[in-house]
């Protein structure tokens, strides 16, 4: 809360604003007082503005010239409001109280949990293998360089046989065999063959 005097009497100090920063602001002539005008008027110690629980109060020290507030004699101790104008002997002043009223402050919004950009894209690169017919899972083990180790299964998907008739079921055994020897041997000479490309190609240096 903000308090102030305005002095109203004419002269040269009318219009001035004196601020009241203190819980307990005496007037008077004494040299202990506050505020000490120059007026024979005014006695040693007169009145004070006292200030309790964000409330303001004026309180007469059986002063010789009295106090009033709005124009009623204070007697004892009277409450102060905003723009209320107070008499203290030949002085005459207006009261400015400025209440700070409490500010509510906004609820904080809860963090965002969707994941960073980077994040995204990992789990769309994973879904995307996981969703693939031919997608590969990455080897768990690891060396000392960060290269996976140890061998990729793929499934060799084996041409269709017919089913045997049930007295030739050692010749659709044998047929079965066969064809997966052949699916074998093609995946063979297809390595082989890709690996002999790699080696005809000419170094960089």
């Amino acid at each position: 809360m903000k308090l102030s005097l305005v002095v109203l009497t004419p002269g040269k100090m009318e219009g001035k604003s004196i601020p009241i920063k203190i819980p307990q602001f005496v007037i008077g002539r004494d040299p202990q007082c506050n505020l000490r005008p120059a007026s024979a008027l005014i006695s040693k110690r007169h009145c004070a503005l006292l200030v309790r629980n964000n409330r303001v109060f004026i309180r007469d020290f059986d002063s010789t010239n009295g106090t009033r507030l709005n124009n009623d004699l204070v007697k004892g101790e009277r409450e102060l409001h905003d723009q209320d104008q107070l008499s203290v002997g030949p002085l005459l002043f207006r009261v400015a109280m400025e209440t700070t009223p409490a500010v509510s402050k906004p609820t904080p919004m809860p963090p965002t949990t969707s994941g960073s950009p980077d994040d995204e894209a990992a789990a769309a690169l994973l879904l995307s293998l996981q969703e693939e017919p031919g997608g590969v899972a990455p080897s768990t083990n690891v060396d000392s360089e960060g290269i996976p180790t140890g061998n990729t299964v793929m499934d060799v998907i084996t041409p269709a046989v017919d089913a045997p008739a049930p007295a030739d079921s050692d010749k659709g055994a044998s047929a079965r065999e066969k064809a997966a020897k052949t699916a074998a041997g093609n995946t063979s000479s297809a390595a082989k063959a890709i690996l002999e490309k790699y080696m005809r190609r000419p170094r960089t240096s």
